[in-house]
């Protein structure tokens, strides 16, 4: 007759059976619904119980290990759901690139027309240089603070 030694999930009977097979015991498994069911003989079942206890930290750390992704589950593919945005990922990355590119736009407009006007007007370099550092900066820290909502408004809620 067999004693039992439980039900374990599969990652735990795998390292209990390598536990009671270094052991010189010869345990058997059946796989089930509900996990691996272990098995030893009667007269092994007392250096069995030894070993389980002994061994339970070892047999406890094997269900907290990340589980190996292999080909099966690595390489599979999300399923659609019907009506969500089933959108590749590359086709995600091109609109956060066009949103990017969008909201570079302005800046880089008024830097090209403020260095055309910087050329066109040369005499008034001293002058024009820091004035535009600090109309860039005005710009950019105002479209920061407008982009997070911490301000750009009236206080009673209006534009």
């Amino acid at each position: 007759m067999a004693e039992e030694l439980g039900t374990w999930p599969a990652e735990q009977a795998t390292v209990l059976l390598e536990v009671l097979q270094k052991a010189g015991l010869s345990p058997q498994a059946k796989r089930t619904r509900d996990g691996v069911v272990v098995t030893v003989s009667d007269d092994e079942s007392d250096e069995a119980h030894r070993q389980l206890v002994a061994n339970m930290d070892t047999i406890a750390r094997a269900a907290r290990q990340p589980k190996p992704s292999g080909p099966r589950t690595g390489s599979r593919r999300p399923r659609a759901v019907k009506g969500a945005d089933n959108k590749d990922s590359s086709d995600r990355q091109r609109e956060l690139s066009s949103e990017r590119m969008t909201k570079l736009a302005r800046p880089i407009g008024i830097a090209l027309i403020a260095l055309l006007v910087l050329f066109t007007f040369g005499r008034g370099v001293p002058i024009i240089v820091p004035l535009l550092a600090v109309g860039a900066l005005v710009y950019f820290l105002g479209k920061r603070a407008q982009d997070r909502g911490e301000g750009g408004g009236r206080p009673d809620g209006r534009p």
